[in-house]
């Protein structure tokens, strides 16, 4: 009897220690898969932050819209990020950011800013502002 009761507690106890083996090893192939898009989102922002700023200033388009640069193939990705390049400046009065117009002549030219993010399709972005 107590034979049967031995077997039946392992038996009970085995599910969730199954359960768990399997979700472990899903995790590791998961994880395989997030650091390779991390790796390539950061070496995509590290070729763009290495453009020539007058590059950037003329692929810069409005706000929260991806730009099309001339960038080489990383191996680390499966499919190539997302890069986007605004033109902002600092409003003083409201201490935030606002995108530049596009007909700004003078002093305003000399103080823009591009806001430059790069992101996976699903997931990791880096942000950054970018001066002359």
């Amino acid at each position: 009897m107590e034979i049967m009761i031995a077997v039946g507690l392992l038996a009970i106890c085995a599910v969730p220690m199954g359960e768990a083996i399997r979700n472990s090893i899903a995790a590791s192939s998961i994880s395989g898969s997030k650091a390779r898009e991390l790796r390539c989102v950061k070496n995509t922002m590290e070729t763009v932050l290495a453009t020539p700023y007058q590059s950037l200033w003329n692929a810069a388009s409005g706000q929260g819209v991806a730009v099309d640069l001339a960038l080489p193939p990383d191996a680390a990705c499966d499919s190539a990020p997302l890069v986007t390049v605004a033109r902002v400046e600092f409003d003083n009065t409201t201490k935030k950011l606002v995108p530049l117009d596009a007909g700004v002549t003078g002093e305003r030219l000399e103080s823009p800013l591009l806001y430059v993010s790069v992101g996976a399709r699903d997931g990791y972005a880096f942000t950054t502002l970018v001066a002359r």
